[in-house]
């Protein structure tokens, strides 16, 4: 009797011990939940619940998707994960960071350079090839923008828009270069275009967008993610007023840079499944924008023609077809369909604009013989520090 006795308390013990291990990461997931960011811990476990949700759903897209019965769907969702992790994230300095998808990426589907952009091509081997494009007279194009600009649904990178577009270019002599970026707003297209894209000298900037800015103004920011660039942390960021006017201020200087010297530029407002088609995928997840796109819409318009650039309203695009969901990976990302759909309407744009080779100088020689002349000089002499005086 007395070894059933101390059998059974064994038992209440271990079953004790299970339920209150249970119960404690039950807490802790709750935690995570309700405090994202604020804990490691916590960041930890919901970062993994947040990975396993999307393995899932991106599991759910592939399947649904015939671009994709010919894919090792294990493979490219590994690639998928290894691009979105926040693992190895490159980071520009103390005071900006330049993190969105995962550097040097070289997949059976998936290929990254050194910052991240969709390209075999790294940054430095970008700008010798666009130095060389202009002394051949070869017309540069680069893409900034989110995932969608990305590429992000395409079964492989030679199904993405960029290069779809490149390749029916090629014959008329242009090279497109695609320095677009996940979860990228008009501030982060901003900041791309003038600490990398201008120095591609290009001829045409593709600027395509609306969907994260879109994003920005119906949810919160939460823990570390970027809302509103250097506004995240603002009140204001709550204000409509306030937020259309920064989205407009961004693509206003995004503009400005970009038609200086001869520079054309095709403002485009990407697609939403729903609106303005009859696309059903994942409608539930999406319509909240729709009211909000019209208004984004118009802001896009506005800033186009108060800078003379081209305005491409992407979204009415599918608007005839009878089965418009086939252009969609999710609710906002495009087939290899959707995606040829509008590199088509790209080159059909570049083509009517019929744009000019620049007549300016060759700004990038001037730039380095006048670096190299600075660098040459002797200020020896020229200046007085505290030991002159």
């Amino acid at each position: 009797m007395p070894d059933s006795d101390t059998s059974k308390k064994k038992i209440s013990v271990s079953i004790a011990i299970i339920v209150g291990v249970v119960l404690f990461y039950m807490g802790v997931l709750y935690l995570a939940d309700k405090f994202t960011g604020s804990l490691n811990l916590a960041h930890f476990l919901n970062s993994k619940k947040t990975m396993d949700n999307h393995r899932k759903e991106l599991m759910e897209k592939i399947q649904r998707d015939f671009h994709f019965k010919n894919v090792n769907a294990e493979e490219y969702v590994k690639e998928v994960e290894q691009i979105i992790t926040m693992e190895k994230k490159r980071n520009l300095g103390e005071w900006v960071s330049f993190k969105s998808f995962t550097p040097n990426i070289s997949g059976a589907y998936i290929t990254t350079n050194d910052y991240g952009m969709r390209s075999r091509f790294n940054l430095r081997e970008m700008v010798q090839r666009a130095r060389s494009n202009r002394r051949e007279g070869i017309r540069n194009v680069i893409i900034l923008g989110g995932s969608v600009a990305f590429g992000y649904g395409a079964v492989n990178d030679k199904q993405t828009i960029s290069s779809i577009l490149n390749d029916i270019l090629r014959e008329d002599k242009y090279e497109v270069f695609n320095l677009a970026q996940g979860g990228f707003t008009s501030f982060m297209d901003l900041f791309s275009l003038s600490t990398i894209g201008l120095y591609l000298e290009p001829d045409i900037i593709i600027v395509m967008e609306g969907y994260a800015d879109t994003y920005h103004l119906l949810y919160d920011s939460k823990g570390g993610e970027l809302a509103w660039g250097l506004f995240s942390q603002s009140d204001e960021k709550f204000n409509s007023q306030f937020a259309f006017s920064f989205h407009y201020q961004n693509l206003d200087a995004i503009l400005r840079l970009g038609t200086h010297k001869n520079r054309q530029v095709i403002l485009a407002l990407q697609p939403l499944s729903g609106f303005e088609n009859n696309s059903t995928i994942e409608n539930e997840k999406i319509k909240k924008m729709w009211p909000f796109y019209p208004r984004i819409r118009e802001i896009m318009r506005l800033a186009a023609e108060n800078n003379n650039a081209e305005f491409l309203d992407l979204s009415v695009i599918f608007k005839d077809e009878k089965k418009s969901s086939v252009n969609f990976f999710d609710k906002a990302h495009l087939t290899g369909t959707g995606q040829k759909k509008v590199a088509m309407i790209f080159a059909e744009a570049i083509k009517s604009i019929g744009a000019k080779r620049s007549q300016h100088a060759d700004y990038f020689q001037l730039r380095r013989e006048s670096i190299q002349s600075i660098l040459m000089e002797d200020f020896f002499g020229k200046y007085k520090t505290v030991e002159d005086y």
